[in-house]
């Protein structure tokens, strides 16, 4: 009797597991209609932040001391929650790559996680950050893919059944959304949105919480103590704490760390901090961010200990 109570709701998951209509919904595709004035969407201006702002080759790079590379895809993320999780080619390959996706699919993915094919995208892609890019944004990204030259490379995705179960449950990709984005300038509210929704500042700068190891958004780039394992150092805290952040950093030492890669206490940065595409920014996108970050609460967090303490 024991065994038929176990059994039976073992039976009904499988069974749900494998059923064809558990996949999610379409989310509506995003319409280039929301965007005032096509001029506004450009392949230059994806360009600018897929390889500097966003640096995507980190990633989606063929060859990961390379993300300037070709954009072909391969790189393993291991992870208990999903399995091996690849980033996939985003060239125009028609057979594995985007060549056969048009760009308001692209854009979809890309805020929402979901692929051409209705399939969720492993959150390993921040699409909870970048669900707000700006219509404008994300679809000048979309364009510039759309005009890499193809490359074929097969990316194999490997999910695991704790991944597969989470879809069934509790995993759905973002909802639909339009975004205009404030307007481009040296302030504080385009600096936030540079730093959440368009670089990825916020996904490797904030701490991480529960079973799901979800970004702690009430203490925003307060840095990482306990790192993802394949993080080769830990993000520290960017907020205008004195002691543990970087309240101590005037304009021109943010400025000067970026375009250096060596801190105002004359640190050099580890190499995964993406600083030599970093420093390609604009001065004026820098300050931004940097104003973005001197708005923040200070957060007492000593992610490592400051020189004098080594």
């Amino acid at each position: 009797m024991k065994l038929r109570r176990l059994v039976t709701p073992c039976a009904l998951l499988l069974t749900a597991l494998l059923l064809p209509g558990c996949g999610h919904s379409q989310v509506p595709l995003p319409s280039l209609a929301t965007v005032p004035g096509d001029a506004n969407v450009s392949s230059a201006r994806g360009e600018y932040i897929v390889r500097t702002v966003g640096v995507c080759g980190g990633c989606h790079g063929a060859d990961e001391k390379n993300p300037d590379g070709p954009l072909s895809g391969g790189h393993a993320f291991r992870d208990w929650r999903l399995g091996v999780a690849r980033g996939s080619n985003l060239t125009s390959d028609t057979e594995t790559g985007l060549g056969n996706w048009s760009e308001a699919e692209i854009v979809r993915a890309l805020r929402n996680g979901q692929r051409k094919d209705g399939r969720l995208l492993a959150p390993v892609m921040p699409y909870q950050w970048l669900h707000e890019m700006s219509d404008a944004d994300a679809f000048s990204v979309a364009r510039y893919l759309k005009s890499l030259p193809p490359v074929r490379n097969a990316v194999r995705q490997d999910p695991n059944f704790v991944f597969k179960l989470g879809k069934l449950f509790f995993l759905a990709p973002r909802p639909g959304t339009t975004a205009a984005g404030p307007p481009s300038g040296a302030t504080a509210a385009y600096g936030g949105y540079l730093a959440q929704h368009v670089a990825f500042c916020g996904e490797c700068h904030t701490p991480r919480t529960g079973l799901r190891a979800e970004p702690d958004k009430s203490r925003l780039f307060a840095g990482m103590t306990k790192p993802p394992k394949d993080f080769p150092a830990k993000p520290p805290n960017l907020t205008p704490d004195p002691d543990t952040g970087i309240g101590a950093w005037s304009e021109a030492d943010f400025l000067k760390a970026i375009h250096t890669g060596v801190t105002p206490d004359a640190e050099t940065m580890n190499p995964f901090m993406p600083w030599h595409q970093l420093q390609r920014m604009s001065d004026d996108d820098l300050r931004a961010i940097y104003r973005y970050l001197r708005s923040l609460p200070p957060i007492r967090n000593e992610v490592s200990p400051p020189p004098s303490k080594k």
